[in-house]
């Protein structure tokens, strides 16, 4: 192809830089505009104090503007030469115009690939925006075909076409060096792509039956919202006719299905503690979510986790999940290979906002070459999707696999956590499809309100019935997202012949609030509502076992005994949970044990009939970014105590509940409640009940001010012998 046929490359690469000069200063106006709306105080903070990194991060993602100015002149130089060729276009403004107009052709096109793909890069004020009406104009049944034409065979023939075009125009020389050139550029993605230590294998060891252990949760998954649980959705048709967690359900049915476990705290890093160190909040020392650099360090030198312990026995130990799993990474918990996404650190919190406002880094940027390109994308909140964390964990299992190690790993999920955003086709599988209200494709939450202080309770009370149905609707799509990864993640065992040697465990750290009968949103914040935030699922599969349902009551503290117990591995003494391993082979009957838990961090101090609550500052208050232990959100010192002391606490036992709210005045209020049918009353009976309010108030203050267990056969004994 002549030289003459040709626009010049530079004159392209002049258009296409335009165009993304245009596209760089909207991002910093998006970024401007997002900081400036936010009125709480560390967006304030990060204007005020933060401004130079801030700074420096705007000017880093110039290096994905220069990229994508290089990779568009590169596309668009064969198609502006035909068009300039084809209607004379000879000027050069001209011809900039035409560069532009295929940029923006380029750049629409992606938009509408990264609606049917990832819309939750999205969020809700996009949605019902052109691009999504143009979807929805091609009828349901050519949808598959038209999108596989548009979305895969259009590009792949595009790229195709490209690299022929350059290729023809390319000298002797040039189609010498290209290869050369092409060959370094994939030798640089996968070093820098860590695809090289990957492939490394795990040191060999000898195969023999030692089981291999997963643990698989979901944040803010209850029990009670599982199919194996007897939950149905609203809508039953389509997608939806398999239920929420079809996989889940299949795997319970052939397992011990406990119905009755719940979390001392519902509250992720000190739920998640609870689990791998077996010690409720007050003993490991983790009472809120918010800890100091002293505390941690406490923390640390006081536990014994399991993970450590089995890796002594020549177990893999590994952590893998997005960002709700981000708090092993400040606490790591002796596991030795973290997978996990990042959030809680205010410094990749800013960074996450400035990707997020240059629109371009999720749009071109979300898979694995732009991660080469920018590893911190590899860790930030909103590139680690579920589906990122399912692909990791099944990269490992085919290292594991080949070198017979045994394993034990958790892997966790966001799936179920506010605000209940997942893909399609999950959003919009249980929801009324006439719906287009506010909820469409995540609750809408307002972030300012939440950690400033505004009257919450009230707002989500005055909620609309519609509106909590939406929610609801969501939440499940949530719960179908993460019931299919934990099938992928079955499959993945049981194709590389793992699936007979495994347990597999399927909990959460804690369940949610979703307006039941006196609660709102939210978790943590009351024991009230069913104790829908504190109760969480529990299949415990291990292969050959008698498949049974388990009601009654235990914690999660006692996963980890169990676990001991099933692999013959040591219990430290500062374990407080209590094995169930005689349960799963039949060897002792299941009875209930006593519910001790207390509630986390109190964003929302929810009213207490007859209560006056101390008065607590909100989250932007009561905390501070601490420069000096790595930009982490800490609890200020003067309200270490006092937050502490506020806490509601709970006890439970087959038939009763007992809440402890303290006062403002420093005293406590007990409220009894009685469980029907494991139903949970909202009346206080303690008028009625004398007798048992002051065996059960005797037992909590116990745990509360001596942090002694009561067992639950303990709690009525001096009662009923009098």
């Amino acid at each position: 192809m002549a030289t003459g046929r040709r626009l010049p490359f530079g004159a392209v690469l002049a258009g296409c830089g335009m165009f993304f000069l245009i596209q760089y200063l909207v991002g910093l106006a998006r970024l401007g505009s997002s900081s400036g709306a936010m009125e709480n105080k560390f967006s304030a903070l990060a204007r005020d104090e933060y401004m130079g990194f801030l700074v420096w991060q705007n000017v880093q993602v110039l290096i994905a503007y220069v990229l994508l100015a290089l990779l568009f002149a590169i596309v668009l130089q064969p198609f502006c030469s035909a068009i300039c060729l084809r209607y004379g276009i000879g000027k050069a403004r001209w011809r900039v115009t035409v560069v532009l107009a295929g940029a923006f052709l380029i750049h629409g096109y992606f938009i509408l690939r990264l609606v049917d793909t990832r819309p939750y890069f999205l969020g809700d004020a996009k949605f019902g925006h052109w691009y999504y009406e143009v979807l929805n104009v091609v009828p349901e049944v050519v949808k598959p075909a038209v999108f596989f034409f548009l979305f895969k065979a259009l590009p792949l023939a595009v790229a195709a076409y490209v690299v022929w075009w350059h290729w023809a125009g390319l000298s002797r020389r040039g189609r010498i060096a290209a290869p050369a050139v092409v060959a370094v550029l994939l030798a640089l993605f996968v070093w820098k792509s860590g695809f090289m230590a990957a492939a490394g294998k795990a040191p060999v060891a000898e195969k023999d039956e030692v089981p291999n252990v997963i643990i698989i949760g979901s944040d803010s998954l209850r029990a009670d919202k599982l199919g194996c649980n007897g939950y149905v959705p609203r809508r039953g048709d389509g997608l939806a006719a398999g239920g929420v967690s079809p996989r889940i359900d299949a795997l319970a049915s052939r397992s011990a299905n406990f119905t009755g476990c719940y979390t001392p705290i519902a509250s992720t890093l000190e739920s998640g503690t609870s689990l791998m160190v077996s010690q409720y909040p007050h003993t490991h020392g983790l009472r809120h979510m918010y800890p100091d650099e002293e505390t941690v360090a406490a923390t640390k030198a006081r536990i014994s986790p399991i993970a450590p312990i089995l890796a002594a026995k020549g177990y893999d130990t590994a952590a893998f999940g997005d960002w709700c799993a981000g708090y092993y990474e400040l606490m790591p918990m002796g596991f030795g290979h973290i997978s996990v996404s990042s959030f809680d650190n205010f410094k990749i919190y800013m960074s996450q906002a400035v990707v997020m406002a240059h629109f371009v880094i999720p749009l071109y940027f979300d898979h694995p070459l732009g991660y080469a390109v920018f590893p911190q994308l590899g860790s930030f909140a909103s590139f680690v999707t579920p589906e990122v964390v399912t692909e990791r964990v099944k990269g490992r299992l085919e290292q594991v696999a080949e070198s017979g190690k045994p394993f034990f790993w958790h892997v966790f999920y966001s799936c179920n956590h506010l605000p209940y955003r997942s893909p399609e086709p999950y959003s919009t599988m249980f929801a009324d499809p006439g719906y287009a209200g506010p909820n469409k494709s995540g609750v809408d939450f307002d972030i300012d309100s939440f950690i400033g202080g505004t009257d919450l309770e009230n707002k989500w009370k005055a909620l609309p019935e519609k509106e909590i149905r939406q929610i609801r609707d969501l939440y499940d799509g949530c719960t179908r997202q993460f019931d299919d990864n934990v099938g992928q993640i079955l499959d993945a065992l049981k194709s590389k012949g793992l699936d007979e040697n495994t347990i597999v465990i399927v909990t959460a750290d804690h369940g949610d609030n979703l307006y039941e009968e006196g609660v709102t949103l939210g978790h943590g914040l009351t024991f009230g509502g069913g104790m829908g935030g504190n109760h969480v699922p529990l299949v415990f599969h291990i292969p050959g076992a008698q498949p049974q349902e388990i009601p009654a009551t235990v914690s999660i503290i006692d996963i980890v005994p169990t676990i001991a117990d099933l692999l013959g591995a040591e219990k430290p003494a500062s374990w407080e949970g209590k094995s169930f391993a005689k349960w799963l082979d039949g060897t002792e009957p299941p009875s209930s044990r006593a519910y001790y838990g207390e509630t986390g961090f109190p964003f929302v101090q929810f009213r207490v009939p007859g209560v006056t609550r101390p008065k607590l500052p909100p989250m932007d208050g009561m905390t501070f970014i601490d420069d000096s232990f790595n930009y982490q959100f800490v609890l200020k010192k003067e309200w270490q105590e006092p937050l502490v002391a506020a806490k509601q606490r709970c006890l439970m036992t087959d038939d009763w509940q007992l809440i402890c709210t303290p006062a403002a005045n420093g005293s406590r209020h007990f409220a009894l409640f009685e469980r029907s049918g494991g139903d949970f009353g909202i009346e206080d009976v303690s008028a009625e009940n004398p007798e048992i309010h002051a065996a059960m108030k005797a037992a909590l203050e116990k745990w509360m001010d001596t942090k002694t267990e009561t067992p639950a056969e303990d709690v009525f004994r001096a009662w009923r012998r009098d």
